[in-house]
């Protein structure tokens, strides 16, 4: 769960939840630990992604959704472009497999611009209440003032858990 409430990631990204999954992260073999340090180097690819059901009985048939978020876009101190949109996968299969997913924007890595401190970059990990959703491809420039919160209201997703690093401009 993520405990670092003074990251502000509750409430600004999400509201308190209940976590049902462990969601590991890694950018080649650094793994993502709610809350390290990151260099914009270590993260222009997209990392790969696994995550672990605290229920030993989760549906096969189950699918999931994945998004990566800044909430601190432009700049911490003034987020005007509060969510900026990094990443959504959709349809993953229970066994993780993003090549059998639905790619709704290529993953885009933090470009934090220069002087503005240390961004949040959120991983919201949702489950599906249908087995599939016909997503549509969002808009591939408009990747500001995103609402995480509002998409899953949008498509009824289930947030199950969550996991953030800190990156800043060298």
């Amino acid at each position: 769960m993520i405990s670092d409430i003074d990251a502000g990631i509750i409430p600004d990204v999400v509201d308190e939840f209940k976590p049902e999954a462990l969601l590991d992260i890694k950018y080649g073999e650094k793994k993502v630990e709610l809350g390290n340090k990151f260099t914009i180097d270590e993260t222009n690819k997209a990392p790969d992604v696994n995550f672990v059901f605290k229920k030993s009985d989760s549906d096969d048939k189950s699918r999931f959704t994945l998004m990566m978020v800044d909430p601190d876009a432009p700049s911490p101190k003034n987020p005007t472009h509060r969510e900026w949109r990094h990443w959504i996968v959709g349809n993953i299969p229970s066994d993780g497999n993003l090549s059998e997913a639905t790619h709704l924007d290529d993953y885009m890595g933090p470009s934090p611009p220069s002087g503005t401190g240390e961004h949040r970059y959120v991983f919201l990990l949702y489950h599906q209440q249908v087995p599939h959703i016909d997503y549509p491809r969002l808009d591939k420039v408009k990747r500001n003032n995103f609402k995480a919160r509002q998409f899953a209201e949008q498509y009824s997703l289930k947030l199950i858990s969550a996991n953030y690093f800190m990156c800043k401009s060298e």
